[in-house]
């Protein structure tokens, strides 16, 4: 059972930390292209240098996905699993909030860099920030209970979302989820995060005593 729960949690790691990679290296370009090197847009029709940025961005996450799983696997017990998945959980809820904030105001424009594509940097930064500095609990606060709440949060209000439109026979996409549907989902990962949080604290024995799934170790 613990090394199960330890190919769980590290197949589950390596995937996000991908994902936050590849996407933390288009922000970063963009951010470079328009901020700093200030290049003129591509020409329609024009791949440009930006698209070989989004083919290097894609193999290289893909490259990545399999090394941080074994890196992971093998260095289980001295990395800060819960907190890197923390960190970018957090990343990526942040991220689509500001979008939804920024949609439902209409505040900004649609394709404004600092929203859409600066902002996808904000998962691998965080991920970095919960590696290295959330690594206990406190008298407030349960790391394992949160990770947990937060993730069954995402799979019970996707899982909705996807019910519903099967019954409302509108089921033609398990992604590009509208306002009000996205709404649902973050609303339900930070509900579902804190009642983790809550039920970790009152089972766990000591500030900094490991949960069930840090001693799968």
């Amino acid at each position: 059972m613990a090394w199960l729960i330890r190919i769980l949690i590290s197949a589950i790691a390596a995937g996000l930390a991908g994902i936050s990679i590849f996407l933390a290296t288009l922000g970063a370009y963009a951010f470079y292209g328009n901020e700093i090197a200030q290049l003129p847009p591509s020409e329609p029709g024009e791949f440009g240098d930006g698209f070989l940025v989004l083919i290097f961005a894609g193999y290289g996450a893909l490259l990545a996905i399999p090394i941080l799983f074994i890196i992971f696997i093998i260095f289980y017990k001295r990395l800060n699993m819960l907190g890197l998945l923390l960190g970018l959980g957090f990343g990526f809820w942040l991220t689509r909030l500001v979008q939804l904030l920024a949609a439902w105001t209409q505040m900004v424009d649609g394709d404004n860099p600092w929203i859409y594509d600066y902002l996808d940097m904000s998962a691998f930064i965080f991920m970095l920030v919960g590696l290295f500095f959330i690594k206990h609990d406190t008298k407030w606060f349960s790391l394992a209970g949160t990770v947990a709440g937060a993730a069954g949060g995402f799979l019970i209000s996707y899982g909705a979302v996807i019910a519903y439109r099967w019954v409302d026979n509108t089921l033609i996409s398990y992604r590009n989820f509208g306002l009000i549907e996205t709404s649902v989902v973050l609303f339900g990962v930070l509900l579902f995060a804190l009642i983790g949080n809550a039920i970790g604290k009152k089972y766990r024995r000591k500030p900094n005593d490991h949960s069930v799934l840090q001693e799968s170790t």
